[in-house]
């Protein structure tokens, strides 16, 4: 397969015509379930995180969003198709103006842990919690901390009737471990 980079034009997951914006590298962490004996926290994923902007539709219509996906989606134009896309922009200099113009949306990755939480008190005691995730913590920093209050209590053997949802935002990484910014404490 051929190299991606910044600035190539591409197909990707989502139908359209992209241009690439970021290339992400990702690691394992402690969220990830390493079941290969060659892999462990902190190596490299095999594939790339790719965030591209669209331009046009398969039709070679105006259609300006974006996508984010593996790599392994990420397909470079042919030659036919390169030469259509520039041909198209010739015609219409504006819509790269548009494109460069376009920002996209910040990008959320979820973990859901599910806690098994009986009384008010239990809620209370997890909420209270929240605002040290806030503050921006991997994932080892919110385990080893939940220890610490003895929050861990409630993480349940199977599901739980609450689910702890961390979010990431814009793949914020913190010494190749991911960083979980937002959190929510949903009943279920």
């Amino acid at each position: 397969m051929k190299k991606i980079k910044i600035g190539d034009w591409v197909t990707s997951y989502t139908k359209g015509y992209y241009r690439v914006e970021k290339i992400i590298t990702r690691y394992y962490d402690e969220v990830d379930i390493v079941d290969e004996e060659d892999k462990k926290i902190g190596d490299e994923y095999p594939d790339k995180f790719v965030i591209s902007k669209r331009l046009l539709s398969t039709n070679f219509k105006k259609s300006i969003g974006y996508d984010s996906c593996s790599d392994f989606f990420i397909k470079p134009l042919n030659k036919e198709k390169l030469k259509l896309l520039n041909e198209t922009l010739k015609k219409n200099p504006n819509w790269l103006t548009d494109l460069n113009d376009y920002q996209i949306p910040p990008i959320r990755s979820i973990y859901n842990m599910d806690l098994e939480l009986k009384t008010k008190d239990d809620v209370k005691l997890v909420k209270e919690f929240m605002s040290f995730i806030k503050a921006g913590r991997t994932y080892k920093e919110i385990r080893k901390e939940m220890r610490k209050r003895h929050l861990d209590k409630y993480i349940p053997e199977f599901f739980g009737n609450y689910m702890l949802q961390l979010i990431n935002i814009d793949n914020e990484q913190k010494n190749k471990r991911t960083v979980w910014r937002e959190v929510e404490l949903l009943k279920m």
